[in-house]
């Protein structure tokens, strides 16, 4: 089985990759792509967190997402570090990066022991729904088919992923939802290109795992309402 089989068979249907919400505006701006850490720490350090810079498993080229889900654990540990900018947004990206040239994965925090567990392949791949995760994470029989065992399990695409890939931006709530489309507006931007999602539990790192190992999707809601 290849991974783009196995990818279709589990209904995965996005990456995801969070982010401070001001980086829409430099995408809309300029890349029109969501750029690997090489090239942020090559156009402006000053422009971002230390959340995008720091390569702790080394791979400056690649871009870090999750399977379906936020990586809930970091991404608390992100915001709670950034309190300039509060608002943050999860992008959604089409999961053909699964099966693209460059794509590794790893079954924990890619970070751990410096990227000691990153792997390429479709064997790579699909450890990440093993039963048993060396971490400690164990797979029940109700756990989502679409989500990793471990919730840090991470998925790293070679950037840059242009904004053709982008399939939606998630937010907490519909007063961020709102905030965004009038930060994007007063920049002279269209905020309506993008697919906003309403998402709460992305937020919400106990009812999101707890959700995911009892096979529940939580709701989400598309902004504006057609």
């Amino acid at each position: 089985m290849s991974i783009e089989q196995e990818a279709k068979a589990r209904v995965i249907t996005r990456l995801c990759h969070f982010t401070e919400s001001r980086s829409l505006a430099y995408m809309h701006a300029g890349s029109e792509a969501i750029l690997p850490t090489s090239e942020l720490i090559r156009i402006q350090r000053a422009l971002f967190t230390p959340t995008d810079i720091q390569r702790f498993d080394g791979h400056f080229d690649k871009i870090c997402c999750s399977i379906e889900y936020p990586n809930v654990w970091y991404f608390d540990k992100a915001r709670g570090s950034q309190s300039i900018f509060p608002d943050w947004v999860v992008l959604l990206i089409e999961p053909s990066q699964l099966w693209a040239d460059g794509t590794v994965f790893c079954p924990c925090n890619a970070s751990k022991n410096r990227g000691a567990y990153i792997e390429a392949g479709y064997g790579a791949f699909s450890a990440l729904f093993a039963a048993n995760v060396f971490t400690g994470q164990k797979r029940s029989a109700w756990h989502l088919p679409c989500s990793p065992t471990d919730d840090q399990a991470e998925v790293l695409v070679r950037g840059p992923i242009s904004l053709s890939s982008l399939i939606g931006v998630g937010v907490f709530d519909v007063s961020q939802a709102k905030r965004e489309f009038a930060r994007l507006r007063q920049l002279g931007y269209d905020p309506a290109r993008f697919r906003w999602i309403v998402a709460p539990h992305f937020y919400e790192k106990h009812e999101l795992s707890a959700a995911i190992r009892c096979g529940h999707r939580p709701s989400e809601i598309r902004w504006p309402p057609k």
